[in-house]
């Protein structure tokens, strides 16, 4: 065997340690955005997560048409997974935040503020209330939405921020940050 198989052969368990780092870190990223972060060749890639769920270090999840990768000593409920998967959709995420910070908008406010169409939007919520995390309200002549458990989004959005990062996210982190999840609800918050 040649020098440059030795440093190829050798270099593996670096590789395979930056892919579960990267996993740790953003739980539910999909194969193409490891892909990405981490530059390494698909095939190459391929075969070190197929070693890494052969050891049951991580688990492979099929959500929405991506796979989704989650490291198997973090438990993440089925809720969890869900909330982590829209999280990591820019448009579901945007949604998310807007809901967080204006709870009980309209899809209408939604496209208005988020600048999107009206059936990309609906499109989006119906996806986010078939995943059981928002919801809507009937308030007397028209439909709103709310976030089903909006303090585990907030949790999960600022434990996983860093991996979530992009400005709407750091200003909701900024504005709110970790203390807010400590506060009591207030009888605002209960309605």
């Amino acid at each position: 065997m040649g020098e440059g198989s030795w440093v190829a052969l050798n270099e593996e368990p670096l590789i395979r340690r930056r892919i579960y780092e990267l996993i740790c870190k953003s739980p539910g990223i999909h194969f193409r955005e490891l892909q990405r972060k981490l530059g390494i060749a698909v095939g190459n890639l391929q075969y070190h997560l197929d070693r890494l769920e052969e050891l049951r270090l991580v688990k492979s999840v099929k959500e929405e048409g991506y796979k989704r990768y989650y490291v198997t000593s973090l438990r993440f409920s089925n809720e969890e997974k869900k909330i982590m998967s829209a999280l990591r959709t820019r448009t579901e995420k945007l949604i998310l935040i807007y809901l967080l910070t204006n709870p009980f908008a309209s899809g209408k406010e939604l496209s208005k503020a988020l600048n999107l169409s009206p059936s990309t939007i609906s499109w989006h919520i119906s996806k986010l209330v078939k995943l059981g995390i928002i919801e809507k309200v009937r308030n007397k002549d028209q439909i709103t939405l709310r976030i089903k458990d909006s303090e585990k989004v907030e949790k999960m959005l600022i434990t996983y921020r860093e991996t979530l990062i992009d400005k709407l996210v750091e200003k909701f982190v900024e504005v709110w940050g970790p203390d807010w999840l400590k506060k009591e609800p207030s009888a605002k918050d209960m309605k």
